[in-house]
């Protein structure tokens, strides 16, 4: 028997060496929580035996126990790092799937992946309460998957081009490249068949800019009876010509007074027509250029900025000015924390003896607020395991010792001679 109590002593003592190198291990592991490994005396009844004589039978583990103070906070300037200031732990999504299993963390380094979904280290994701735009929560019952969108917004096609720019009358008395009048038919490849070009702005359907270029060729130019000068609008997108209304015409008086082009052009592009408006043109001998211009056109606003509330609110910034809610930081607590499951990465699963997740609102009764730029470190204390795992050799060596002194015991009981 007194072999046996040595052996459980040396299995203890080594048990205890095992969680203790582990801590050590971790001491970097962000939200990594210390373990102690606990014991329990063993003792052997009968129904005859005096409870005054007993003796026991060595020592067994009765648990792997884990240290779920919170670790110390460090800085990190990263707005998707999240750390927990309270009770509580965040709740993650094991797989790619929205029904994947649900693990539990206090490791808040989160980033996004390029399909805009907040995922830490090992590929597990960050999830959170539906909200509307506006950041009212919608449930506190079901979570999802944080997503925040790379573009926000309904993108629309350009239908309408306002333009204002200076022809120039140095430029070979305004007949720019071309090379007579009536020019020969335009074709945007030869410069000789108008006088000036101009790049307008122009969306399509999906917000993306289309090449397109403005063309003007003159059709009348200034002469002794008349000092005013015409020319024809030619309108080129994306590599397809535009069919102009015969209104396309900008022309200006002897005075250099714009008396054509006042009123918008429509070109037609297959089944959908761009107006064009050339109202505050000049002409004078200063060099060729655009003085304003302007589109309807709309494209999605890309992602500027994301900020995380101590509520846990998630918002995220489009453009200058536009900011919507992406969803709430999801907090969940345990009745017995000391139930959970490890599955590595700092993570935990709920079990039978841990209970149901009770999930809540960050900063709420029973749950810690988030705070945004900084992680949680692991709560080992080094210096504490270092005292722990001399004093867990010590009681190898005393146990292996006991259990020398059992075998010579036996040695001298088999050496005696009738």
């Amino acid at each position: 028997m007194s072999f046996h109590t040595a052996l459980s002593g040396l299995n203890a003592a080594q048990t205890d060496i095992s969680v203790t190198s582990n801590n050590i291990a971790n001491v970097g592991t962000l939200g990594f929580h210390g373990s102690r490994a606990e014991f329990a005396d063993i003792y052997t009844t009968s129904p005859y035996s005096r409870p005054a004589s007993q003796i026991g039978s060595g020592t067994e583990v009765s648990r792997i126990g884990v240290d779920f103070k919170q670790g110390s906070l460090t800085a990190t300037g990263n707005v998707l790092d999240l750390s927990l200031q309270g009770p509580g732990f965040f709740q993650v999504r094991t797989g790619p799937d929205a029904g994947a299993d649900a693990g539990y963390t206090r490791a808040g380094a989160f980033g996004m992946n390029r399909e805009g979904f907040v995922t830490n280290a090992a590929g597990h994701f960050l999830t959170v309460f539906p909200t509307s735009e506006n950041g009212d929560t919608l449930s506190t019952t079901q979570t999802q998957r944080l997503q925040i969108p790379q573009q926000f917004g309904t993108p629309q096609p350009t239908s309408s081009v306002d333009l204002s720019f200076n022809l120039s009358l140095s430029d070979n008395g305004g007949l720019g490249s071309q090379a007579a009048i009536p020019a020969a038919a335009f074709d945007p490849a030869d410069p000789t068949t108008y006088a000036a070009t101009t790049q307008i702005p122009v969306l399509d359907g999906a917000g993306r800019a289309v090449p397109a270029q403005a063309y003007f060729v003159m059709s009348d130019a200034p002469d002794a009876l008349d000092g005013g000068l015409a020319y024809s609008v030619q309108l080129v997108v994306d590599g397809v010509t535009a069919a102009a209304d015969p209104s396309a015409t900008l022309s200006f008086d002897a005075g250099g007074a714009q008396t054509g082009g006042l009123e918008a052009m429509n070109f037609a592009l297959g089944d959908q027509t761009l107006s064009l408006s050339l109202g505050g043109s000049r002409v004078s001998d200063d060099s060729f250029g655009a003085i304003a211009v302007s589109q309807n056109g709309t494209r999605q606003l890309d992602l500027s900025s994301v900020d995380v509330r101590q509520d846990g609110t998630v918002w995220a910034s489009y453009g200058a000015e536009t900011s919507i809610a992406v969803g709430q930081v999801a907090v969940a607590n345990f009745s017995d924390i000391q139930g959970l499951g490890s599955i590595g990465s700092a993570t935990y699963r709920a079990s039978r003896e841990s209970g149901e997740a009770r999930l809540g609102v960050p900063g709420s009764s029973g749950f810690g607020a988030v705070r945004s730029g900084a992680v949680e470190r692991s709560n080992v204390d080094l210096t504490e395991q270092l005292v722990n795992l001399i004093m867990a050799q010590r009681n190898y060596q005393a146990s292996a010792k006991a259990l020398e002194t059992n075998g010579t015991l036996a040695d001298t009981v088999l050496n005696i001679r009738s």
